[in-house]
């Protein structure tokens, strides 16, 4: 079973240290944490990488995996992203979303429509649990918009529900993604992650994620030819992708 970024591609791309996002379930902070990389109080701030240099990949790669593409420092990662398409990669742009970047993309990028595909993560339906879990984020709306804009300017679409923070996410996903997407939409568990019951969102967070209503989610979305099963959700219900 592949897991982590290798379901979703074979090679991965950042050219940023640091996001401002700062979720609070971010794997690439706590590691750049536990590593002595950064801290909790520098991690937000980000900073160009000097030695990030893109390369030709076989297969597909991801970019970004660490950070995000913030409009502010556009020019920081879009010479980077023109660098990858130049060099022939397919690449699988990751993103929780600023309108403003997906608008310059789709228009600055037009020419390699055909190299690109988006995947957009909205895993919550309300913004005040996405200010929880993603404080510095973009807002649910702003993700949706976004998704709306590439759709219809004719690029490949898709949406990581991972972590899926909506204890069931059938209504939200027909009614707000399922139309906007060409591809695929993902649900997987928050992971790494320790719990505090006692904080309301956290203990919210691990019900939904229970497997007693994973397996709900699962049967209300399995027959959906979009929907696709991360790693985690696999292992704790004990399917196959299919």
């Amino acid at each position: 079973m592949k897991t982590g970024t290798k379901e979703w591609a074979d090679a991965n791309e950042n050219c940023i240290t640091g996001c401002s996002n700062n979720c609070r379930y971010c794997y690439g902070k706590n590691m750049a944490v536990r590593y002595k990389r950064e801290t909790t109080e520098t991690w937000p701030v980000e900073h160009p990488r000097a030695t990030a240099k893109a390369k030709k990949h076989k297969g597909r790669t991801m970019f970004p995996t660490t950070h995000d593409l913030h409009y502010e420092h556009v020019d920081w990662w879009g010479p980077f992203l023109k660098q990858l398409l130049d060099l022939g990669n397919d690449v699988l742009i990751v993103s929780k979303p600023e309108a403003k970047s997906i608008e310059y993309i789709c228009t600055e990028f037009e020419n390699f429509i055909q190299q690109i595909e988006f995947r957009f993560t909205i895993g919550a339906s309300d913004d005040g649990t996405a200010r929880y879990w993603e404080p510095g984020a973009p807002s649910i709306w702003q993700r949706r918009l976004a998704l709306s804009y590439a759709f219809r300017n004719g690029f490949r679409t898709s949406v990581s529900m991972e972590p899926l923070l909506i204890e069931n996410p059938q209504i939200f996903i027909d009614r707000h993604l399922y139309h906007s997407v060409t591809g695929e939409i993902w649900i997987g568990c928050m992971n790494h992650y320790n719990f505090n019951p006692e904080i309301p969102e956290e203990s919210r967070q691990m019900q939904i994620q229970s497997k007693e209503n994973m397996q709900e989610v699962y049967d209300s979305l399995k027959d959906n030819p979009k929907i696709r099963w991360k790693d985690s959700v696999q292992k704790l219900l004990g399917v196959s992708q299919s």
